[in-house]
């Protein structure tokens, strides 16, 4: 007898499993850090200083956003005559950019502070323009950016003032290794109204690891007024040591 055909397997209805995706890239987190310095004296100098700063990001695929806070204050009672308060500021900043273009972004940024060496109650600043990345690597990073800024201080002790400004700023960053890193804010703010009043601040970090999540973390920042109260300076510099926490 011929051999019979074998019968056709039945049909199946239950699909093959998919074949794995590339692993499915993790959504943004914020990333920044939490520091904390104290200093104290007792004996033939008392002081007290305290200072805090706090920074983070959170960066998308077509837009980031930033906040950064910082405060300082000190006092003394070298004179016998009780403590008394010589420095206080206290700055905040948040920062919106949104990339039409891989390397050209648009932003809009506002500020806030008051500052007791600069007679400032508060200062504050609202403004927007346009950026362009030309670093972004893991070793450097380098920003220009240029718009326009509204800018209003209310002084203690002096008139206010408020003038509609350019904005130009950099924005630079170093990791020399895993255990340094550099970061560098340069803000200038030319009055359209009046070009002797111009404003201005520049904040270096250098940030050294400690651990996997503790670091210790230096900042020198300056704040520029060409025109100050009658009685300062032009130039306020603060250097602050911090030991913090990445977030």
């Amino acid at each position: 007898h011929a051999a019979e055909a074998a019968p056709a397997p039945a049909p199946s209805f239950l699909a093959a499993p998919l074949a794995p995706d590339a692993a499915a890239a993790p959504a943004p987190e914020w990333t920044g850090n939490v520091s904390a310095g104290f200093v104290m004296t007792d004996g033939n100098s008392e002081m007290r200083q305290a200072n805090a700063s706090a920074d983070a990001t959170l960066k998308r695929e077509k837009d980031a956003f930033t906040l950064g806070f910082l405060w300082v204050y000190a006092e003394n009672n070298n004179t016998g005559g009780g403590w008394v308060l010589t420095d206080r500021k206290t700055f905040g900043r948040g920062k919106y950019d949104y990339f039409f273009a891989e390397k050209t972004y648009a932003y809009g940024l506002a500020t806030a502070e008051n500052d007791l060496q600069q007679d400032i109650s508060l200062r504050w600043t609202a403004g927007a323009g346009l950026g362009h990345q030309y670093l972004d690597t893991d070793t450097w990073k380098f920003a220009v950016e240029a718009g326009l800024a509204y800018l209003d201080t209310d002084y203690k002790n002096s008139a206010d003032t408020d003038d509609l400004t350019v904005r130009g700023s950099t924005n630079t960053a170093y990791t020399a290794s895993d255990t340094w890193s550099f970061a560098h804010i340069l803000e200038a703010y030319p009055s359209v109204e009046d070009a002797e009043d111009v404003y201005g601040r520049s904040q270096l970090t250098a940030d050294v690891k400690l651990s996997e999540n503790m670091l210790a973390s230096f900042k020198w920042v300056l704040d520029y007024d060409n025109t100050p109260v009658p009685g300062n300076d032009r130039v306020d510099n603060r250097y602050l040591h911090y030991i913090g926490r990445k977030i």
